[in-house]
């Protein structure tokens, strides 16, 4: 059984649930709902938000927000802003609600496909994704909406965001990318870190007890910018 078939498995899972869930965590009172990423089936949220870089002060942009979770906690740590965007309306909606349930107000969250409504004139200190790094052919046709959160045929979507992110990026910003290391191909990543003149540097790999997913997170900017 290949890594997309077991993500599909862990994705029908996670839907097979009574919906909404009810869950805390980094002391936030948080709701799940249907269509949305579980956070008991994906645990990568949950070793990205403790090892992220410090965030005092911070703009951060995340991309394909989900439930919330890490922007919020991120926004209520101190975080100068969080912008935070998904694809999916179900998921700016749960984060929305998330962050008024537990009164962040350094937040906007909006509909967006990648950059595709992210302002231009808008620079941030971080911009960050947890990426759906399992990897499938490009004419892989996507059996349902939740599956966009975790597969990316080709490579497209991670082509996009680092040939688009410098772009929304302070001088000294950087993109923060959540790759798993478990059905990502990171010969592809490498290529395409090189097609757009980009320098990644690993920050942090690692995993949690009786979890066999390997978490990794890179720092990437533009290798003029080193």
């Amino acid at each position: 059984m290949t890594d997309l078939d077991h993500v599909k498995i862990r994705l029908e899972h996670s839907q097979h649930r009574a919906f909404p869930l009810h869950t805390q965590a980094f002391g936030l009172k948080l709701t799940v709902n249907q269509g949305v990423f579980s956070p008991q089936e994906f645990q990568a949220w949950r070793w990205l938000a403790e090892n992220f870089p410090p965030v005092s002060g911070k703009r951060i942009l995340e991309i394909g927000c989900g439930f919330g979770l890490p922007g919020l906690y991120l926004a209520a740590i101190g975080a100068q802003s969080l912008l935070a965007c998904d694809i999916d309306h179900k998921a700016v909606a749960n984060t929305l609600e998330n962050a008024a349930r537990n009164g962040i107000n350094n937040v906007e969250v909006i509909e967006s496909d990648i950059f595709s409504n992210i302002p231009s004139n808008r620079k941030f200190d971080y911009i960050f994704w947890n990426y759906p790094s399992i990897y499938a052919p490009g004419d892989y046709q996507y059996t349902d909406e939740i599956e966009r959160g975790a597969v990316d045929p080709g490579y497209r979507l991670l082509s996009r965001f680092l040939s688009e992110g410098p772009n929304f990026l302070t001088e000294s910003g950087y993109i923060l990318l959540g790759l798993a290391a478990d059905g990502a191909r990171d010969d592809l990543f490498s290529e395409i870190i090189h097609a757009n003149d980009l320098v990644s540097v690993l920050l942090a790999s690692g995993t949690y007890p009786q979890v066999t997913q390997i978490y990794r997170m890179f720092s990437i900017r533009k290798s003029c910018a080193v």
